[in-house]
């Protein structure tokens, strides 16, 4: 075979594989496959397999040169990780997504499509007939298989894309510790077949070959899932819990404006029989002097209480208006004044996932109680919905201004040692959802978060 159809042999082979490995991780990261990503990435995977081809033979024949063989697995592997990281780098800033999160997904996407590759190639060689022409040779032992092996990767992506893998697989990595076993256990994956001819070289790839290593892919896939609904399924048992412990906080709620009620009505009771008496004596002064009075009393008592629970009523996301009556029964046990102010009805069609809302909101929550003033302490929460974006705000006041300038580094607090990284994963919540925004300042006393959400 002559040089140009060798180059174009080997560059159509590592095309292939990238258009598998690409669509097999969109797959198992539930994202539709883009042809601007895909051509992208498409183009820096090319350049990167040809530098490697490039450096590959050096390493072979240093190997070859010391009788060791163990470096030729070494070179796939090689050839395996950078691919996987400009892959997992490239979808996490496309997707807004972690890049822990899509670098496990594009690592786990070149263990199925290298397998089915590999798997494939060898089971053609070992069925298809001898040909004279290396030109046919080549078509059936590289051209087919490869070909396939995109087929197989889209049948694969659209399985995975079905059955909502993706929605388990991202459970995983809500805890640090989780997505570094998952990570760790896939890389392993990766690195199975080029040990096992490292350690095999003499495996006969019949059908039974292509089998096991089927079975690799199925038992794999079904471990991380199993391991993924099991923690879905513990972090839903602690989403009721938290639901239900804000579900008493909102029955407090309505019980201590209850009683509310029932002492103004006495106490109304009372200042009436006085009413009573500056009618008959004609006090018309003294009559409008009460009325004033009545009403500061009636704010003092009733005013703020009965604005929440109107506040409250206009959420129609349930999950936000229990977390915003846990916060709110929160600062009126540390004597914080809460003012929420939710100005139109807040829709559930909300851009950022629930569960991500609920913990910006409770981070944003959470650092204005423990923030505000100690004396005559103040959080003013506001809810806007707009056509387009729902529009959050939350202020508080302080005893000493925040460094707005070190509010922007990583871990910065004022709480002391083991604090500092709600902000972080405040923003990190933020910058995966497409589309939002925030922003924080000083304003009149106060120190004001707002976060921008746009709405589906």
């Amino acid at each position: 075979m002559g040089l140009p159809f060798r180059l174009f042999t080997a560059a159509y082979t590592f095309l292939m594989m990238s258009i598998a490995l690409f669509i097999l991780t969109c797959g198992i990261l539930g994202k539709k496959i883009k042809g601007r990503p895909l051509a992208v990435f498409c183009i820096s995977a090319q350049v990167l397999q040809w530098l490697i081809g490039i450096v590959g033979p050096l390493l072979i024949l240093l190997a070859s040169a010391s009788d060791d063989m163990a470096l030729s697995p070494a070179i796939d592997i090689l050839t395996y990780t950078p691919v996987a990281l400009i892959l997992g780098w490239q979808l996490a800033r496309e997707f807004r997504l972690p890049f822990l999160h899509t670098l496990t997904a594009a690592v786990l996407g070149t263990f199925i499509a290298n397998t089915a590759s590999s798997v494939m190639a060898q089971v053609v060689e070992r069925y298809s007939p001898l040909f004279d022409r290396m030109y046919i040779l080549a078509f059936v032992l590289l051209y087919i298989p490869y070909t396939l092996t995109v087929g197989v990767s889209w049948f694969a992506s659209y399985i995975l894309r079905r059955s909502e893998f993706y929605r388990y697989f991202s459970a995983l990595f809500r805890s640090r510790t989780r997505a570094a076993l998952i990570l760790v256990v896939s890389f392993a994956l990766m690195c199975l077949m080029p040990l096992l001819h490292t350690f095999f070289p003499d495996i006969d790839p019949n059908v039974a070959y292509g089998i096991l290593f089927y079975s690799f892919i199925i038992v794999g896939l079904f471990c991380i899932q199993f391991v993924a609904m099991y923690t879905a399924g513990q972090d839903k048992i602690k989403a009721q819990e938290e639901t239900i412990l804000q579900q008493q906080a909102h029955m407090a709620l309505l019980e201590e404006l209850q009683q509310e009620i029932r002492a103004f009505r006495h106490d109304v009771t009372n200042l009436f029989s006085g009413l009573t008496l500056q009618a008959q004596e004609g006090d018309l002064a003294g009559i409008q002097e009460f009325m004033k009075r009545t009403s500061g009393y009636f704010d003092e008592k009733l005013g703020n209480e009965i604005a929440q629970m109107d506040g409250l009523s206009n959420i129609e996301l349930y999950p936000l208006r229990s977390l915003l009556t846990t916060k709110l029964a929160k600062m009126r046990q540390q004597h914080i004044k809460g003012v929420l102010e939710v100005l139109r009805p807040v829709s559930r069609d909300q851009a950022m996932d629930a569960d991500d809302l609920l913990r910006a909101v409770g981070i944003l929550l959470d650092n204005a109680i423990e923030a505000a003033a100690k004396q005559d302490g103040l959080v003013h929460i506001v809810l806007l919905q707009e056509e387009k974006q729902l529009y959050l705000a939350v202020a508080n006041n302080y005893d000493i201004a925040p460094d707005m300038a070190a509010l922007a580094r990583k871990g910065y607090t004022t709480k002391g040692s083991g604090h500092g990284t709600g902000l972080s994963s405040y923003r990190r919540i933020v910058a995966r959802c497409r589309g939002c925004a925030m922003r924080t300042y000083l304003k009149d006393g106060m120190f004001v978060q707002e976060l921008h959400i746009p709405t589906i």
